[in-house]
């Protein structure tokens, strides 16, 4: 699946500005009363794979059909003589079919565990459906299931990293900005940031026109080391400043700590086939470790989206504004005045701050 296959929507209510992120593998709503709910462990996994997915009535039960990126399609049914199923959408067996509407080489039966088919003695269990499955996909080409996860961390990553916390809910994942940040020109600047990102990384999206501030210059996501995300946290006077720094660390799939936690997975995988008698112990050891780290990356990630809730100064860290006299006698004014290209010492004097700063700021000044 490429970035282009997903959607993210930008909205705004009453309780803030959210966006969703929709593909072919959205988790669909709960349904009920369709027939989709009979069939959900077998349309999931392949939405799961970044294919387009529904249920059509068939000749004596519903039918699993799934586009490919070809233009044909994959039928997942039960045998079209095999009568209903006892339990609807587990049958006693399974056929499964790849065809093309006016092309003669096609259907091509790829499955059929039927009385007396190829594949006869998996029956009807799911599993065995699902890796024969995956394993003609595997051959086409469709992308895995890793691969469609990592276009989706993506879009979330650039969603975290212009401030958005996520929202996980049992049916449905979503972002939304901070509760706190109730600014509208804030809001418009983290909606711009947002959807930059994920320009620039070839995503869709949808947004109101009057989210987007287009007087914003383009932006990038920042890359920076280490060390500058540590210095950002030391001179940060408000948590917007440390939220962003955090997702630095915290961003979905390419975040620092997601990418520290696929390196161990990845060490744990090649040492297991090193050969000697104690890399099984060690490449378990560090998937035990990578699993740790893994749940202490969800908890800082949990931590980091509080903080962003917070959207308030720190108490004794908050950088204060420049305190301007309200009134400033015209011989000091002219005393600590200077060429502007002259390279001057602060000495402290009340006036300086004045002179500093914006000509906005100046000219509410004393007039005579």
């Amino acid at each position: 699946m490429q970035p282009d296959q997903l959607t993210v929507l930008f909205a705004e209510n009453g309780f803030g500005v959210t966006a969703h992120v929709y593909g072919p593998d959205t988790p669909p709503g709960r349904d009920t009363t369709g027939p989709g709910r009979h069939y959900a462990h077998v349309t999931r996994p392949l939405a799961q794979r970044g294919l387009e997915t529904g249920v059509d009535f068939g000749a004596d039960d519903h039918v699993v059909v799934a586009q490919l990126h070809d233009g044909t399609f994959l039928s997942i049914s039960p045998p079209p003589d095999g009568g209903r199923p006892e339990v609807p959408g587990f049958p006693d067996a399974w056929l499964v079919s790849r065809y093309a509407p006016g092309n003669a080489e096609l259907p091509e039966v790829l499955y059929d565990s039927r009385p007396g088919g190829p594949d006869a003695r998996k029956r009807g269990n799911v599993p065995e459906l699902l890796a024969a499955v995956d394993e003609y996909l595997d051959g086409l080409g469709v992308p895995s299931r890793q691969q469609v996860q990592a276009v989706r961390a993506g879009a979330e990553s650039a969603l975290h990293r212009a401030g958005f916390i996520p929202v996980v809910r049992v049916h449905e994942t979503h972002h939304r900005l901070p509760v706190a940040m109730v600014d509208p020109g804030e809001r418009r600047s983290a909606v711009t940031r947002a959807v930059d990102h994920l320009r620039a990384a070839g995503y869709r999206f949808t947004c109101p026109a009057d989210l987007i501030d287009h007087s914003l210059p383009p932006t990038l996501p920042p890359s920076r080391s280490l060390a500058q995300v540590g210095e950002a946290v030391s001179a940060a006077g408000h948590t917007r400043e440390v939220a962003d720094a955090l997702s630095e660390l915290t961003a979905p799939g390419d975040g620092v700590l997601d990418q520290v936690v696929g390196v161990l997975h990845e060490s744990a995988s090649w040492w297991e086939g090193l050969g000697g008698a104690s890399d099984p112990h060690y490449a378990a050891r560090l998937r035990h470790i990578a699993d740790m780290a893994d749940g202490y990356v969800r908890e800082i990630r949990a931590m980091r989206g509080d903080l962003a809730d917070r959207h308030a100064a720190h108490p004794s860290r908050a950088r204060p504004a420049p305190r301007v006299p309200a009134r400033l006698d015209t011989r000091v004014l002219a005393a600590v005045a200077t060429s502007p290209t002259a390279v001057r010492t602060l000495t402290g004097h009340p006036a300086e701050a004045v002179l500093a700063a914006p000509a906005a700021v100046r000219s509410a000044g004393p007039r005579r």
